[in-house]
């Protein structure tokens, strides 16, 4: 039961390798990349690379905020397990 507990407690991320493979998410990413290609080619080199900085910085973002919602969900879905199982 070592691994439950270091998941609840938060000390085991999000797995990395989750692949979405829904039609609208291709849709979205696509139609992001187009953009991405349509400012990045009017801006100015110190412009592209800040643009750059601030997309990197989003994605940690997200990274941090995807990892917190795993743990949550996990520790919301022992909780009902538990309550379950002692009938609260």
């Amino acid at each position: 039961m070592g691994a439950i507990s270091e998941l609840y407690r938060g000390r085991i991320s999000a797995p990395t390798d989750i692949r979405i493979r829904a039609d609208e998410y291709d849709g979205l990413n696509a139609n992001a990349e187009d953009l991405h290609s349509q400012i990045v080619g009017v801006l100015s080199a110190d412009m592209a690379d800040t643009l750059e900085e601030l997309i990197d910085i989003h994605r940690k973002m997200e990274s941090i905020t995807s990892e917190d919602s795993y743990t949550r969900g996990f520790r919301d879905g022992a909780r009902i397990l538990l309550d379950m199982l002692c009938g609260d």
